[in-house]
């Protein structure tokens, strides 16, 4: 991040750019996110669509374990 920029309290900014991509922004500094700061945009993507599929999962499993007989 070449310019200071308010980050969200949680020091990530996710922004939605009028393409429909999405942009991160973080202080390279920060404890929290620093560990992004030499990802490729591809790495990042991955790391995305990989908690999204695991949260899907474990939401499905939860469901299954619900509808099962006790």
């Amino acid at each position: 991040m070449s310019e200071q920029k308010e980050l969200h309290p949680s020091g990530l900014n996710v922004i939605e750019n009028p393409d429909g991509s999405f942009t991160f922004e973080w202080d390279p500094n920060d404890k929290t996110w620093s560990w992004m700061n030499d990802l490729t945009d591809d790495q990042i993507k991955t790391i995305i669509e990989e908690a999204i599929e695991l949260k899907l999962n474990l939401e499905a499993a939860a469901d299954e374990l619900e509808r099962s007989p006790q």
